[in-house]
């Protein structure tokens, strides 16, 4: 019979009548580096066995594509009928990476770093998808799929934009400022005006912090831009905006009142932009917050010339355009910015449209509906514009 169980010092509760009984104590291991479990029987036969804490973790990797680009959802919207498919990502875990699968077969990365990116080459003919499994060394595994479609195909083939992708921020919920109901509608009323549109993807983000809103776009986009090898990109922002000292902020969700330097400076979002400039044909940012600053853009002179369709020097020619409101000033703010310019896409009867005959009607409805200050169109200033602008394509 056990006459006594000690753990650390400490006597463990068990039944004395029991033979082989089942011992337990509650310990707290914030501290403790190791176990030591002793027992004496009745005769004073005694032995200790020691253990020692292998710390570890339990939460599973992250994987994220790079290209193609992936949705939330894992959709991936494929743009050619090319048999092989060139995917490239990244892992992200606490610990190393053990494996990485990619239908079975193994992806290639380096083993000895943490966050590791990995890529391969896969032949998806006839299939609709594929599965990314991978597994750290501590045993924790993910299994992703992702779905493959082919809807988009057939958008690259007559579309003289090429590969076109909007990215809508929307900031709603903040901690210091007003929430917001007006940008959650009105991104929900462009993402259907677009529907008739020849968008490639739409990547949209909520409710970002200023490191957030840094990252993404010094970062993430950049790498995202340059691995699907994306033409024209039109950046979308809804939110609160400041408009100091001629230089025009967006407002992440986490900036501080009457604290200039947690706001994000969009001069910060043309500086992001002119590393990957280059891979791109047209850029447009429109920004139904604040007037953008004249650091941002050059304003137009006088009303811009409405480009044609059938110009191909405008399709081809690089362009780097903005278009700025005077932004949200209450909670429960419907945009006119933003209807006109959804209703213009909408009720466009012709196969496209160009960013100046929406500019054109949208600066005559907000005036007409009584805001303080028109919307302002321009050039961006720095980044490359040989006169081209962006064009709409109906599909």
């Amino acid at each position: 019979m056990i006459e006594f169980v000690k753990v650390n010092g400490k006597d463990a509760h068990f039944s004395k009548d029991s033979l082989n009984p089942i011992f337990e104590l509650e310990l707290d291991v914030a501290s403790v580096k190791n176990i030591s479990i002793t027992v004496f029987d009745v005769y004073q036969n005694s032995e200790t066995w020691n253990f020692e804490f292998l710390e570890t973790e339990i939460n599973a990797p992250v994987v994220n594509l790079f290209a193609p680009y992936a949705s939330d959802d894992g959709t991936i919207q494929l743009d050619t009928d090319d048999p092989s498919l060139y995917i490239e990502g990244v892992v992200k875990d606490e610990s190393f990476i053990k494996s990485i699968f990619i239908d079975g077969v193994t992806a290639s990365f380096n083993t000895q770093m943490k966050n590791p990116k990995f890529s391969m080459t896969i032949n998806i003919m006839n299939k609709t998808s594929f599965i990314i499994s991978t597994e750290d060394e501590y045993g924790n595994k993910t299994e992703k799929t992702f779905i493959l479609n082919r809807e988009n195909i057939a958008l690259l083939a007559d579309n003289p934009m090429g590969k076109t992708w909007v990215i809508f921020i929307e900031n709603s919920q903040y901690q210091s400022f007003a929430s917001l109901d007006g940008p959650g509608k009105d991104v929900t009323m462009m993402k259907s005006a677009f529907a008739k549109y020849k968008i490639n993807n739409v990547v949209h983000k909520k409710d970002m912090t200023k490191s957030q809103l840094e990252r993404f776009f010094s970062i993430e986009l950049r790498d995202l831009v340059r691995s699907n090898k994306v033409n024209s990109l039109l950046v979308w922002y809804a939110g609160h905006g400041k408009f100091i000292n001629e230089t025009g902020y967006w407002i992440p969700t986490d900036a501080k009142r009457d604290d200039e330097f947690t706001y994000f400076n969009i001069n910060n979002l043309k500086a992001s932009m002119q590393s990957y400039s280059k891979e791109i044909t047209h850029t447009l940012v429109i920004t139904d917050a604040c007037e953008s600053g004249p650091s941002f853009y050059q304003a137009m002179r006088s009303t811009p010339t409405e480009k044609s369709c059938n110009d191909w020097k405008a399709t081809k020619f690089k362009s780097s355009q903005v278009f700025s409101s005077a932004g949200y000033e209450l909670a429960s703010d419907n945009s006119q910015f933003t209807k006109t310019f959804a209703s213009t896409l909408s009720g466009n009867p012709d196969a496209c449209i160009p960013i100046e005959t929406i500019v054109t009607k949208v600066k005559t409805a907000v005036t007409q509906s009584g805001a303080k200050q028109a919307p302002k169109f321009g050039k961006i200033a720095g980044l490359e514009d040989e006169d081209g602008t962006f064009f709409f394509i109906k599909k």
